[in-house]
């Protein structure tokens, strides 16, 4: 509809103050800050509960079990530092504790320059011949054999800080009996941490660097008083949201301008978590980030696509180290829900699922491979990635590839809580089932479509269930056809007499995307059956990769192929035509933009239109075509002028509610509300609507 310049104006001034309101709180206190930017400002807030009442910081301790940690957040603002403007370095360099970030010397514990003598003479560890790092920041600290651990002055109920020499800066005696004084809490945190380096490093795993001649640095967060200045101002805070993050230190405005393998890093752990178990987690999950942090290709591993490694290995080291304890239990089970999501995801709406992705690891070093060395050659690998875990896989077990594993590992998922034990988890009984798209006991069933965002993204996978509808000796043949994607599909048999499961794979053609396969006996020797259709590696694949398969009782798989590559299925009852689906690629560039992420559940609605009403027809794909060649270009203009987003999401608003109503809406109320935007657009124009007068916009008329 074209608008006369009066309500154009309207519309303009409408918008200006909507979007002012909107982003007002935003860029009010940071005016110069990109967007970018402004949301790790956000971020920095939320890990670090800044501007909160501390006491907001306090939740019990069974809710701290699903908390997160802020690793990856800290270390993505680090790794980039010099890409940052002024300003934000300014506002962000407050958040990292400042050390010099370098290791001086004393990389793979070759000793350092200055006389070493002299600098153990400033430290009573001298059982451990290590020293501090620099000095210490918080004004209590013990030193142990291998850490020194620091707080503030408020940490014990039993002393707010207002007469903090109750608790005693246990390094500065020298018979170290008073130790014994230093706040439970403390002890615990000790004793743990010292626990995670010694079992840690006995696997075979690098020590963090900088620890041949240093104590490594923890910090607990959330223990300074209320007293201010003193001593202890400089005390991390951390949010209920977080149990804790390992950091390089920065050098004040420098930040990290070095590899992190040659940096010194610390740990930050939630002061305010009691219980015993999340305590020995976090000290194994945060430890062994530091271990991670001391190998050459750790860059590469810090890329957003191999995040979910950094996370998996480290929730899985709290399993190795601590098997009563159990904490990664939750995330498993949480991962199982979702099972289309890409093992690779690292997106907002599912916080814990990097952490869930334990389970791959689980699978590799339990199941797969039965060697927990698996972790280790993989991190000393020089490649990072899934090139690496090729190369081990190659090198040191000569047995396939990153997608052999992978298949066998998502064929297995379908049957975690079953109890069955052969080629299962250990612990599979405590994990949940794994989410079934759909179940299905009444045969024949046509052209079953999955698509939308529970259709598998890359390294994911979908779980489809067959039940038997009577125990005669049935063959259940499956059919499959998916768009232009790297598709697997397993087959999962359960056998009847309860021995246990035989998995096998569906050969799908690579060029049209059709599979068939016959399970025989159905009925009677197998009492289900599990199709699962996985996405592999798949570097165009941006969301969701759509497919559809039909089932039916004693058919036969007969496939030829017409000279435009369609497969057509022949079998004894029923004939069938399955034409492939023409390459549907997933992205959403420029809504993605204007929402600042592709998970927003606007652009969720917008591809759930997508995929129902435009995919499926010539005419919409043609439509989704056009869009995809010419959205690049317009979503990179709007990332350059930052304004231009917010305008764009203010225009896509009334066409979403249109869209969603057509989505949630049975055919009725669609077809209602079609009649009424008729309705309105007659009504309009033949009322001499301005819009719609060619008196009032000669230069634009809305018909010839």
């Amino acid at each position: 509809m074209i608008l006369n310049p009066s309500v154009k104006r309207i519309f303009q001034v409408i918008t200006l103050l909507f979007i002012f309101n909107l982003e007002s709180v935003a860029f009010c206190n940071e005016p110069y800050l990109k967007p970018e930017e402004s949301e790790l400002s956000k971020t920095l807030q939320a890990i670090t509960g800044q501007g909160n009442d501390l006491q907001i910081l306090m939740k019990p301790d069974y809710d701290f079990s699903m908390s997160e940690d802020a690793t990856l957040a800290m270390m993505h603002i680090q790794m980039n530092w010099n890409k940052w403007s002024p300003e934000f370095r300014e506002s962000a360099g407050r958040y990292f504790l400042v050390k010099p970030s370098v290791v001086k010397g004393d990389l793979n514990n070759r000793p350092v320059d200055e006389d070493l003598s002299l600098r153990m003479s400033k430290t009573t560890n001298v059982l451990s011949r290590k020293y501090v790092r620099e000095s210490h920041i918080l004004p209590n600290w013990v030193e142990t054999a291998n850490f020194n651990i620091e707080w503030g002055n408020g940490l014990s109920a039993s002393d707010s800080g207002t007469d903090s020499d109750k608790i005693l800066n246990c390094s500065k005696k020298s018979s170290g009996e008073e130790c014994n004084r230093i706040p439970d809490i403390v002890g615990k945190w000790v004793e743990y941490f010292e626990d995670a380096w010694t079992k840690e490093t006995s696997l075979g795993f690098e020590k963090p660097a900088g620890t041949g001649n240093y104590l490594y640095d923890v910090y607990i967060a959330n223990s300074q008083d209320n007293i201010t200045p003193n001593n202890d101002d400089k005390t991390p805070t951390l949010s209920y949201n977080y149990l804790g993050y390992t950091s390089t230190y920065s050098n004040g405005e420098n930040g990290l301008k070095t590899g992190i393998s040659e940096s010194n890093t610390y740990i930050v752990v939630n002061g305010a978590v009691t219980d015993k178990n999340i305590m020995k987690a976090t000290s194994a999950h945060e430890f062994f980030h530091a271990i991670q942090f001391s190998y050459p290709n750790n860059d590469g591993w810090f890329l957003k696509e191999n995040h979910w490694w950094i996370e998996a290995t480290a929730t899985w080291m709290e399993e190795v180290i601590h098997d009563d304890a159990n904490i990664y239990y939750n995330r498993v089970q949480n991962w199982l829900r979702a099972p289309w999501l890409s093992l690779k995801y690292s997106g907002n709406r599912y916080t814990d699922h990097e952490y869930g992705d334990v389970l791959f690891v689980q699978f590799m070093t339990e199941v797969y491979l039965k060697d927990i060395t698996f972790v280790k050659y993989v991190l000393e690998d020089p490649d990072s990635g899934i090139k690496a875990f090729n190369n081990v896989l190659s090198s040191y077990y000569k047995k396939g590839d990153f997608e052999s594993a992978f298949k066998e590992f998502v064929a297995l998922n379908a049957l975690t809580a079953s109890g069955i034990q052969e080629k299962g988890y250990e612990e599979g009984m405590q994990y949940g089932k794994v989410a079934i798209e759909k179940i299905h006991h009444i045969y024949p069933v046509l052209k079953s479509e999955i698509y939308g965002e529970r259709a598998p993204q890359e390294l994911g996978a979908n779980y489809i269930q067959f039940m038997p509808s009577d125990v005669n000796d049935n063959n259940l043949m499956i059919e499959f056809n998916g768009t232009d994607n790297n598709w697997a599909a397993m087959v999962v048999k359960v056998r009847s007499d309860g021995s246990g499961f035989e998995t096998e794979e569906m050969t799908i053609n690579s060029f049209n995307r059709y599979g068939c396969f016959v399970v025989n006996g159905f009925g009677t020797i197998y009492s289900e059956v599990y199709f699962v259709p996985v996405v592999l590696l798949d570097s165009e694949l941006f969301d969701s990769a759509s497919y559809y398969y039909n089932a039916s009782l004693n058919s036969v798989c007969n496939v030829t192929t017409n000279i435009h590559g369609n497969a057509f299925l022949i079998h004894s009852d029923t004939q069938t035509e399955a034409t492939a689906e023409p390459k549907s690629d997933k992205r959403c560039f420029i809504a993605t933009v204007a929402f600042g992420s592709s998970d927003s559940p606007y652009v969720m609605v917008l591809r759930n239109f997508r995929d129902k009403y435009l995919i499926p027809y010539n005419l919409g794909r043609k439509i989704v075509n056009t869009y995809y060649s010419i959205s690049p270009a317009i979503a990179d203009f709007l990332e350059q002028h930052p304004p231009a987003p917010f305008m764009v999401r203010i225009t896509l608003f009334p066409v979403i509610g249109i869209v969603y109503l057509l989505l949630v809406t049975s055919l009725f109320v669609k077809i209602v509300l079609i009649v009424l935007i008729i309705c309105l657009f007659l009504f309009l124009k033949y009322h001499n609507h301005p819009a719609f007068s060619r008196t009032n916009n000669p230069h634009f008329p809305l018909f010839p």
